[in-house]
C-alpha cells in the first residue's frame, strides 16, 4: 500500500482554505499517475442525492464525495448522524469549486444545500 499525503493552501475567492490531500494506493507499480488514486476500481460517479438526507458509505474502502454547494450550507462527515463534523461550511459566498471530503467506510454524510454533487466511488 503506498499513502501519499499533500498538504496545501487553495485561494477560495478572498478566502483561504487549508486542506490535505490524501492519496491511497492499493498498487505498488511505479509511475501509477496520481499516486495510483483508481486502481482500487475507483470511478467518478453522478449520484442521486436529496438534500438534509445521510447517506452511508458502505463500499468496503474510503470514498470521495465533491460537492457545489449554496450560500451558508454545510458537508457533513461522521461516524453517526448524531456524531459528525462540519468538514465544509460555505459562508455568505457559494462555492463555485468542489467542496470535498474523503469518507471512511461505514461513516454517514450528508449536505443541507447542494448545487452539484459526484462520488469517487
Amino acid at each position: 500500500m503506498i499513502i501519499i499525503i499533500k498538504p496545501m493552501v487553495i485561494e477560495l475567492g478572498r478566502s483561504f482554505v487549508k486542506m490535505t490531500i490524501i492519496y491511497i494506493s492499493h498498487s505498488t507499480t511505479k509511475g501509477s499517475h496520481y499516486g495510483a488514486v483508481g486502481s482500487c476500481g475507483h470511478t467518478w460517479q453522478t449520484v442521486s442525492r436529496s438534500n438534509n438526507t445521510w447517506y452511508q458509505n458502505t463500499t468496503n474502502r474510503p470514498i470521495q464525495v465533491a460537492v457545489g454547494l449554496f450560500t451558508n450550507k454545510h458537508l457533513r462527515v461522521g461516524s453517526a448522524t448524531n456524531n459528525y463534523v462540519d468538514v465544509i461550511h460555505t459562508g455568505n459566498d457559494h462555492s463555485e469549486a468542489m467542496n470535498g471530503a474523503i469518507v471512511p467506510n461505514n461513516h454517514y454524510y450528508q449536505t443541507d444545500g447542494y448545487r452539484t454533487w459526484t462520488e469517487l466511488r
